[in-house]
Order: structure tokens, then sequence, then C-alpha cells
């Protein structure tokens, strides 16, 4: 993943009450996060799952093998850690025993990160194995709008998976990313119907949200010499581990815009702008700071 923003949480629309139902679901039930990488269950989910009445009742599956975080921006300007595959597992496993998930309920797919449209097939199988045999009561997912393709993969396996199950789970999507600059307040969760939202009050399991996202050592320290700075910032982390954690309860079958009530065209806009524009963007900045840092050089 990428850093993030977690400005204005404590404002998004009138959810749901974490003593809800539905919120107590999600501290207690029998669940299945499924994280695109190493390090977004936590994240996401992971003062949710810190406060879990039982951790033995959560299982979390990590679809990617986690090998291209951290990666220059430029092919040129530096290489990718070989290592980091066995890096990130080691660093999950120790991130989800903070949160008191043993590494016997953790699943390592190992599919190539940033390539999950590549391997949707296999995905789609592991994944409907993995429900058949769980059963899980709820399953967790990337927001259905994330800024990271393998996020949105995911995010679509999981609803295919799950609408043709005649024990169909409860399927809640969790935030990673959330700013959309072009959107009114700048937050995609405002346009969502506010029933569909539920907001888990997190400050009881704060600092062991910290402790967990301080175990992956590749994300949050500066492990390569181009890194001018570590993926998760310090700022971030402490942001991140401050807020709320909000999830969206949605039915697996309905359409992709289905859970906004209305700005759907300007919503679609908004995020294909994101997805498709900010990587170039970064790209462009990356090039212009490594020629100019070549011409102070000279």
């Amino acid at each position: 993943m990428s850093e993030g923003h977690t400005a204005g949480l404590s404002t998004v629309g009138n959810c749901t009450a974490p003593t809800s139902s539905l919120g107590t679901r999600l501290t207690s039930a029998r669940l299945l996060v499924l994280a695109p990488h190493m390090d977004d269950e936590t994240l996401g989910c992971g003062g949710t799952l810190g406060l879990h009445s039982d951790p033995s009742r959560v299982h979390c599956l990590f679809a990617t093998d986690g090998s291209r975080s951290p990666a220059p921006l430029l092919p040129w300007a530096g290489r990718i850690d070989p290592e980091l595959p066995t890096k990130r597992r080691t660093e999950a496993i120790a991130a989800l025993s903070e949160l008191g998930v043993n590494h016997d309920n953790l699943i390592f797919l190992d599919l190539p990160d940033g390539r999950l449209s590549r391997h949707q097939d296999t995905l789609t199988e592991n994944l409907s194995e993995t429900v058949r045999r769980l059963r899980p009561e709820v399953v967790l997912a990337p927001f259905r709008l994330d800024a990271h393709p393998d996020h949105v993969i995911l995010n679509r396996i999981a609803r295919k998976v799950l609408k043709t199950r005649p024990d169909q789970p409860a399927f809640a999507e969790y935030f990673v990313y959330h700013r959309m600059r072009l959107l009114p307040g700048g937050d995609i969760r405002r346009c969502l119907r506010p029933s569909s939202l539920v907001r888990i009050e997190t400050a009881a399991s704060a600092t062991v949200k910290m402790r967990a996202l301080m175990k992956y050592e590749t994300q949050v320290t500066i492990t390569q010499s181009w890194q001018d700075r570590p993926i998760l910032t310090p700022e971030s982390l402490r942001e991140r581990c401050g807020a709320p954690e909000y999830f969206m309860f949605s039915d697996p079958g309905e359409g992709l815009l289905e859970p906004f009530p209305r700005r759907r065209a300007r919503i679609l806009v908004a995020y294909l702008a994101q997805r498709f524009g900010k990587r170039p963007k970064d790209r462009l900045l990356a090039s212009l700071q490594w020629l100019g840092g070549r011409g102070r050089v000279r």
C-alpha cells in the first residue's frame, strides 16, 4: 500500500453506532479478512481486530506476495529487495500476533504483487475453497473503489464468490484509501448511503494497532538506499491509529455504484482520475527530482 490520509474521519455521514448489531458482529463474529498485501488488514481493520472478543475466530487471507513494496517509481533509480516476500510474510505473522491472531489462522496465496488482474481464476478458486472451509460469518475486503488495482480486484472476486453461496456471509468493505480530491469534502465515504456505514471507535485498541503496524519494518522504516521516506510515515501512522475505523456493509450481488445514492457519474470520474492519473503524476515528479539531482551532481 502507499501512504494515505485520515483527516475528517469523525464527520462521515450519520454512521451506524458501534453498538449496533453490525458493529457488534465485527468484534465477535467468525471473520475472514481479505488483504491484498501484508499491512492492509492492520491499516483498515487493525483497531477492530484488536477489540475482537475471541481472536481465534479471526482468519486472514493475504492475496499477494508483497514483492513490490517498497519499489522505486523509476526502474533505473534502484532495485527491489528480492527478499521482500519472505520479510513481509514474517512481518504479517508478527503483526497479527500483536492483534491476538495465531499464525495458523493466516493464509498466504503468494500471487504476484501488482498483478492480481492476471490471476483472477486462481484467486477465485482459492477464495471459494477458503470460504467453503472456514464458513465465516463476516467477510471483509478492501473498498470497491480503492486506489490500488490489487484492492479493486480482490473486492471484485470476493463479491463474485460470495453472491453465489447459498449460505452467504455478511460482507463488509474496509477503507485503506478514502481520499478523492475531485469529490465534495475529498472523502469517498461521504458519498455512500449513511445507513450502510458502521463506525468502530478504536481508541481502546489504538496502542495495539500501532504495535502491530510497527512490525511491518519494510513499510515503516527506510530500508533501501534509494528511499527518501518510508511507505508509512510517522504522521500517517499516528493519524491511522488515532482515528475510528469505518466499514461499509453491502450486498455482494449489487452493482458497482449502487451504494452511492447520487452523484454516480461524478464519483466514477473522480475514481478513474485518481486510479489512472496518480501514478503517472508521481513518476513525472520523481523524474524531475532525479534530473534535478543529476544536475546538482554535475
